[in-house]
C-alpha cells in the first residue's frame, strides 16, 4: 500500500485543490455579463470539502498496491501542490463500456491520478434519457471535486448551421435541467477541428494546409466559422453559469503568425473559450514542448488559459503517442512539461488523451507491459 508520506502528500494536494478554481480561468471568466453565475458555479465545485476522502477514494478505485503507488507518482509529477493545475482527461466509449456496471469506480480511478476535470463523450441517447450511468458517474466526480464537461459539440452539422449548433447545446442544457445539481455537467468541451474537413460538408470550403491559405481563403473561412460557433456556445454556456472548453490543433498559431490566415490565433480561441487544450500530440518530451511554445508565447501576451494535451492513445501515427515510451518516460515527460509550463502565467494544466490508454499503462506491472 502507499506509504504514510505518500498519503500525506496526496491529502495536501487534495486540500489545496479546494481553494482554487482553474488557475488562470478567473481572468477569462470576467468576460461577459454573467460572472456572478460562473462564480457561484466555481464556488460550489471547489470550495467545499470533498464528500469522499483519499482512503474512501482508494477503496472505491479497487487498485493494486503497485497502481496506488504509480497514481501517487503520476500526481506528484503532473500536479502542483501550491496551486493545483486543472489537469483533465478524455473519457470515451471504451472506458464507459469497461465500467458499464460501476461508473463510481471509474471516477475514483481518475481522481487518484490527480485529474480535476473530465471531458466525457456522453452520447446523444444517454443525454436525452438522463441515463443513470451518466448521473452516477458525474455525481461521484462531484463528490471527488472533479468537474465533468460534455464532449458533445463536434459534429459537422455544427459548422454548417447555427440551428444545428444550438440544438446540440440545448441537449446538454436540457440534461442539466433534468437532474440534481451534483449530477450536472460543468459545461461543454468542444472539439471543432476545421483542419480535418477534407470534403465539402455544405459550406463550400475544404481545408488544405498548403494551398488553402490567404485572407478569405478556405482555411481562413473555416477557422472563422469555428470561432463563430464557439462564440455562440460561450454565450449559451455563460448564460447558464457554465463554461466552454475547446481542443485546438497545434499549428493554428503558427499559420496565423506566418500570415497564412487572419483567424485562428491562440488568442482568438481563448477570447471565445474559458480555456483551450492544445493538441500537442508527439512521441517525446521535446517535440511536445516545441509545438506548444508558439501558442504559449502568444497567449502570454494576452489573457487566456492553455492546457497542453498529450496523447497515450494509439489510434493514429506512432509519432503522435507517448505510450510506447513506457511509464517511467511518461512520468518524466509530464514532470518536465509541468516545470516548463509553470514559467507561463497562461499555463493551466496537462490534459491526457485518452483515459483508456492511460489506464493500460497504469496497469502495467513492468515499465512497458
Amino acid at each position: 500500500m502507499t506509504t504514510l508520506k505518500q498519503f500525506n502528500m496526496t491529502s495536501a494536494l487534495l486540500l489545496a485543490s479546494l481553494v482554487s478554481a482553474v488557475s488562470c480561468s478567473d481572468t477569462v471568466s470576467l468576460r461577459g455579463s454573467t460572472i456572478d453565475e460562473i462564480t457561484i458555479l466555481e464556488k460550489d465545485k471547489t470550495e467545499q470539502a470533498p464528500a469522499m476522502d483519499y482512503q474512501a477514494c482508494l477503496a472505491l478505485a479497487d487498485v493494486t498496491s503497485l497502481m496506488a503507488d504509480k497514481a501517487v507518482q503520476y500526481k506528484d509529477a503532473s500536479q502542483n501542490a501550491e496551486e493545483p493545475l486543472f489537469n483533465c482527461v478524455y473519457v470515451y466509449k471504451p472506458s464507459v463500456d469497461k465500467y458499464a456496471d460501476n461508473p463510481e469506480k471509474l471516477a475514483a480511478r481518475i481522481a487518484l491520478n490527480g485529474f480535476r476535470g473530465v471531458y466525457l463523450s456522453p452520447g446523444g441517447s444517454r443525454l436525452a434519457s438522463a441515463d443513470s450511468w451518466l448521473r452516477r458517474f458525474i455525481s461521484t466526480c462531484s463528490d471527488l471535486n472533479i468537474e465533468v464537461y460534455a464532449t458533445f459539440y463536434e459534429d459537422p452539422e455544427v459548422f454548417v448551421s447555427e440551428v444545428a449548433a444550438d440544438a446540440c447545446i440545448q441537449k446538454v442544457l436540457t440534461y442539466n435541467r433534468t437532474v440534481p445539481y451534483k449530477e450536472r455537467f460543468s459545461g461543454i468541451s468542444a472539439d471543432l477541428e476545421p483542419h480535418t474537413i477534407k470534403t465539402d460538408i455544405g459550406l463550400g470550403w475544404i481545408w488544405n494546409t498548403n494551398n488553402g491559405n490567404g485572407e478569405g481563403g478556405p482555411n481562413d473561412s473555416l477557422l472563422k466559422v469555428t470561432l463563430d460557433r464557439l462564440e455562440l456556445a460561450r454565450k449559451k454556456m455563460h448564460t447558464s453559469g457554465l463554461r466552454l472548453h475547446e481542443a485546438i490543433w497545434c499549428h493554428y498559431q503558427e499559420m496565423y503568425s506566418a500570415g497564412k490566415v487572419t483567424s485562428g490565433s491562440i488568442n482568438h480561441f481563448t477570447d471565445v473559450c474559458d480555456w483551450v487544450s492544445l493538441m500537442a500530440y508527439r512521441s517525446n518530451t521535446d517535440s511536445v514542448w516545441a509545438i506548444s511554445t508558439p501558442s504559449l508565447d502568444a497567449c502570454e501576451k494576452n489573457s487566456g488559459c492553455i492546457n497542453i494535451c498529450i496523447k497515450t492513445a494509439t489510434n493514429d501515427e506512432p509519432s503522435t503517442t507517448l505510450l510506447p515510451n513506457g511509464w517511467n518516460a511518461l512520468i518524466e515527460t509530464v514532470g518536465t512539461l509541468k516545470a516548463r509550463g509553470l514559467e507561463y502565467s497562461c499555463f493551466n494544466g496537462i490534459d491526457m488523451f485518452q483515459y483508456d490508454a492511460f489506464e493500460t499503462m497504469w496497469e502495467w506491472v513492468n515499465d512497458k507491459n
